[in-house]
């Protein structure tokens, strides 16, 4: 038997470390000397916002063990840039004078602090909250006993190593499904991601919690709220959907399907937002799956904890929503809705 041979690899470890030049300072222009709009439009939050999130998370960054990491300061930093730009760890770790596994490493620690703040930043509301959020629902566009609304969109990803093609959406690209339940003041108050984005709409829904919430009528669903979706959806006496157009509904019901349509506006706004704010949600160039999707609710938690310090992110885009057909998937058929849920919409129809 032939012995094997190591001199490749211990010659490899004897190499010297390159030292690669980085850029010295940045930290310091951030901190000290760069214009709140301008450390806005670069990290998507204000400077206020990033010193309330760096006292939440601070004590999660810090490295006991190694007191030349970096600090909490700029392991942030780092982190909101990543989130925000589609640049390489290369790169970003160029301009904050640190190396690209640095990045690596220091992204997942933020990553794990951020997830862990969603317990408190993403969750569903209690009865007095819900009654000022129906009220604010029906001012806004006169659709009765709306809770919040529910959408999907695609999380754009690298190739899978496994299984890729049932990644394959209808767009042609590969995803992962991410499903939100968003509220009028657009905050999200369910996340569910990571089915792959070649599943139906339906189907990621009926696998979520917030399908099971349904049942809980009374503890999630004060009095007859409901949640409202679109056409990909099933019918259900807390989930109301859009009549579908054969050129044949009446004016009630075309009435219902635009007010509808106009009151769940506020979870493709939110979506929009969210992507807007963090651009790395249009492209994750990660072979990880289970950390992309930890960053996408690690987004979702701060996009809440944004909006709770007034710290909303407006900017023309494309839309970023999940730009579904208007017409009902054939899939959809598998999941009937009951009569009381069709009698519940036809009465809704005709009030409004």
């Amino acid at each position: 038997m032939n012995k094997p041979s190591y001199s490749a690899l211990t010659r490899v470890s004897t190499i010297s470390r390159r030292n690669v030049p980085k850029v010295a300072g940045y930290e310091e222009i951030v901190t000290e000397r760069m214009q709140d709009y301008d450390f806005k439009t670069h990290f998507r939050l204000h400077r206020s916002t990033f010193d309330l999130l760096l006292g939440k998370i601070n004590i999660n960054l810090q490295n006991q063990t190694r007191p030349t990491s970096p600090s909490p300061n700029k392991i942030l930093l780092i982190n909101l840039w990543i989130l925000a730009t589609p640049e390489s760890y290369r790169s970003v770790g160029c301009r904050f004078g640190v190396c690209k596994t640095t990045v690596f490493k220091v992204i997942r620690r933020t990553i794990d602090a951020i997830y862990e703040m969603a317990s408190t930043t993403i969750k569903w509301p209690g009865a007095t909250e819900a009654q000022n959020i129906i009220s604010a629902n029906s001012s806004t566009a006169g659709f009765p006993e709306v809770l919040r609304a529910i959408d999907g969109t695609h999380i754009p990803i690298r190739t899978p190593q496994h299984s890729s093609g049932t990644y394959i959406n209808r767009k042609g690209f590969h995803s992962l499904q991410l499903q939100v339940v968003c509220q009028h003041n657009l905050k999200f108050t369910n996340c569910y991601v990571g089915h792959p984005g070649s599943m139906h709409d339906a189907r990621v829904f009926r696998h979520s919690e917030i399908c099971t919430d349904l049942q809980n009528s009374t503890l999630f669903f004060p009095e007859d709220s409901h949640l409202i979706g679109d056409a990909a959806y099933p019918l259900s006496d807390r989930l109301l959907t859009p009549y579908r157009d054969t050129g044949n509904l009446t004016r009630y019901q075309v009435r219902y399907n635009f007010k509808l349509s106009s009151t769940r506006m506020s979870v493709e706004r939110a979506i929009g937002m969210l992507k807007g704010r963090f651009r790395r949600l249009k492209f994750f160039d990660s072979p990880d799956l289970a950390f992309i999707c930890k960053s996408v609710i690690a987004a979702c938690s701060l996009h809440n904890f944004c909006i709770d310090e007034n710290d909303l992110h407006f900017e023309n885009s494309e839309e970023l929503s999940s730009g579904r057909a208007a017409t009902i998937n054939s899939e959809n058929n598998i999941y009937n809705s009951t009569v009381t849920a069709r009698a519940k919409r036809d009465r809704i129809a005709r009030l409004l």
